[in-house]
């Protein structure tokens, strides 16, 4: 059911809803006089009704004007106008067309990572200029990064940290989204340039991996985390991931204020240099492409379509050239594959055993037996080939429900390949 908008407010026609908050509803409106289009953000009627929240809030946006309009930066929206002291008091903002970013953090709908680095680079350039003047954002989470249609990126709700209703969340004070928080955040301990430093790299890390590195079933379960847990190495969780990532994000999420970056202009030189790092298969090889090819596996039949991207993003993919080999017999091993383009030789004491096409597992046992990590074959590219090479310790870190698919699809293949040795043995007895 659609809400009633006030229609006009001031000189600004409302065309339509985008957003709604604790404190206020923002806005589709256009200027009456110039006909351009605003974010309009008008706080909600029963908080101005209550007397002692209703001053404190036209305080607070008072105080947010007066910072924001100060910002001119292109990644950063701007404040255009605002009245504070009508009766419906209004903030007008630079309109963004285009969406936030947390539609891209979960596995089936990760952005290429180059973008997702060429977006942290230029954070890292607004909030170094918004340090500058002497501002620390205080809520960074996907929900406040903006993706225009025509590229880029704007940072918005600068100023959001000093809410009034800040009180009213579950964790007593503090403001911001938990998961985003960094440790001196949550211990409600004085802010620096580098708190949004940390809040900027669980963003990267969700954006990169589709997992926050903290999180809880609770919100304390989750600060807890943030305060005494260290984060699951990003690579572990997408291999294909330029190893790199690992150092510049882990700095970045460092505990100790003194263990991350001195400086933005520090963290946007190592986010600049992982783009050099990116993989060949990863700019080449097309996701949708991989996921309807791992869709026609009958290991993943019933796997569902978040899941199923999930494990696309799970290892790492490989192109391999006819004759190089995957596994070699007595060979120690830590990762199995699915064969998902050509065809392989699998030989044992140099015998040829089978030749298999794609759509299969290869090597999987080491990860069905932990406690056996020698090859108990080779296989040998007889055909150019593009496999998902997934390291066993990665599948053990993921979500419990990937890996309880997994298992699963483990178990019905184990199950179908003793039936047809079954069926063999029952051949060789008949004859």
């Amino acid at each position: 059911m659609s809400r009633a908008h006030p229609g006009r407010i001031g000189k600004y026609r409302i065309d339509g809803e985008l957003g709604r908050g604790a404190t206020g509803t923002v806005y589709l409106a256009r200027d009456g006089f110039t006909g351009d289009a605003v974010a309009l953000k008008i706080a909600h009627a029963e908080l101005l009704d209550d007397e002692k929240e209703g001053v404190r809030y036209r305080h607070f946006l008072k105080t947010e004007a007066s910072l924001v309009g100060r910002l001119r930066h292109p990644h950063i929206v701007a404040l255009l106008d605002a009245d504070l002291e009508s009766e419906r008091p209004y903030v007008a903002m630079e309109y963004v067309d285009g969406e936030a970013l947390d539609r891209y953090t979960t596995a089936d709908a990760l952005l290429p990572v180059s973008e997702v680095f060429d977006i942290a680079f230029k954070c890292c350039n607004a909030l170094d200029y918004a340090q500058r003047l002497g501002l620390v954002h205080r809520d960074l989470k996907p929900a406040n990064l903006l993706r225009p249609k025509a590229g880029g990126i704007k940072l918005t709700d600068f100023g959001a940290a000093m809410s009034i209703h800040a009180q009213h969340t579950q964790l007593h004070g503090l403001v911001g989204s938990p998961a985003y928080m960094s440790p001196e955040q949550v211990r409600e301990a004085p802010l620096t340039h580098q708190s949004d430093m940390f809040s900027l790299g669980v963003v990267l890390y969700q954006l990169l991996t589709g997992a926050l590195p903290f999180e809880g079933d609770t919100d304390f379960a989750t600060v807890y985390k943030i305060n005494y847990e260290d984060p699951i190495r990003p690579t572990i969780r997408r291999p294909d991931l330029p190893e790199a990532v690992d150092a510049v994000l882990l700095k970045a999420l460092a505990k100790k204020v003194e263990h991350r970056y001195a400086t933005w202009v520090d963290f946007a030189e190592d986010l600049a240099g992982l783009c050099q790092h990116v993989s060949k298969a990863t700019r080449e090889l097309d996701d949708s492409r991989l996921f309807r090819a791992l869709r026609q596996m009958r290991f993943f039949k019933d796997f569902p379509d978040p899941t199923l991207w999930e494990a696309l993003r799970l290892g790492r993919w490989c192109r391999v050239q006819r004759g190089e080999q995957l596994t070699r017999e007595g060979a120690l091993g830590d990762s199995f594959y699915m064969l998902v383009e050509g065809e392989v030789s699998v030989e044992r004491k140099g015998c040829e055993l089978a030749r298999i096409s794609a759509g299969v597992t290869l090597g999987e046992m080491i990860y069905l037996r932990p406690e056996q990590t020698r090859r108990s074959a080779t296989i040998t590219a007889l055909t150019d080939l593009i496999v998902l090479k997934i390291q066993s310790e990665t599948l053990r870190a993921a979500s419990d429900n990937l890996r309880s698919y997994f298992d699963q699809a483990f178990i019905k293949l184990l199950v179908e390949r003793l039936d047809e040795a079954g069926r063999q043995l029952s051949e060789f007895d008949l004859a």
